[in-house]
């Protein structure tokens, strides 16, 4: 029992203040495979939520393939992953990427009890839906400015925010070139 007020003591820092929460996560230390496991687990079963209510709405023909969405969800958190540690790296930061990578795998797994509360939510009170979803971006945006700021020990929140704005901007940007240049088409448009 104690190990879990332990948990729920720990999620809720790492959302009521998450430089403190960050830094306390990164204390725990856990070896490198745990911290792949734990951002693989989050990802395939934020999956498994995403999919829940179409699937039993019968609308699973018109969602992707499952694999093919969590391999791109896992392609996405790597990503993030990466800039997270290499981007705060280039200005001025201290953090590596095996922290980054379990401070990524951390907010995955609040996101996904978020996602969890979402549904729920969206079962019980359908009308809810859209106040629970902007709640939950915006905490996990205010998660991420506090993790980013406690593994690069950055001091300012508002400098990461603008940061991140524009780093995400820039990525978005020519990662959609890149894939233009591929001839990989993601909006599912058919010819225009």
């Amino acid at each position: 029992m104690t190990q879990t007020n332990d948990l729920f003591a720990l999620v809720r820092l790492t959302v009521v203040e998450p430089v403190a929460g960050g830094k306390a996560v990164l204390a725990l230390n856990p070896p490198m495979p745990l911290r792949w496991m734990l951002l693989a687990a989050a990802i395939l079963v934020s999956v498994v939520l995403i999919y829940l209510l179409p699937v039993m709405a019968g609308q699973a023909d018109q969602l992707p393939s499952p694999l093919a969405f969590a391999a791109g969800q896992g392609a996405l958190n790597l990503l993030v992953v990466c800039l997270v540690a290499f981007v705060g790296r280039a200005f001025g930061g201290t953090g590596s990427f095996d922290d980054a990578l379990w401070l990524m795998a951390w907010l995955q797994s609040v996101t996904v009890a978020l996602l969890a509360v979402q549904l729920a939510v969206l079962l019980v009170i359908p009308v809810l839906n859209l106040p629970i979803t902007l709640a939950s971006i915006v905490i996990s945006l205010w998660m991420l400015v506090g993790f980013i700021c406690a593994l690069h020990e950055f001091q300012s929140k508002v400098l990461v925010l603008v940061g991140g704005v524009m780093v995400f901007t820039m990525t978005a940007f020519l990662l959609s070139i890149l894939l233009l240049f591929l001839g990989i088409d993601l909006s599912g448009a058919t010819d225009v």
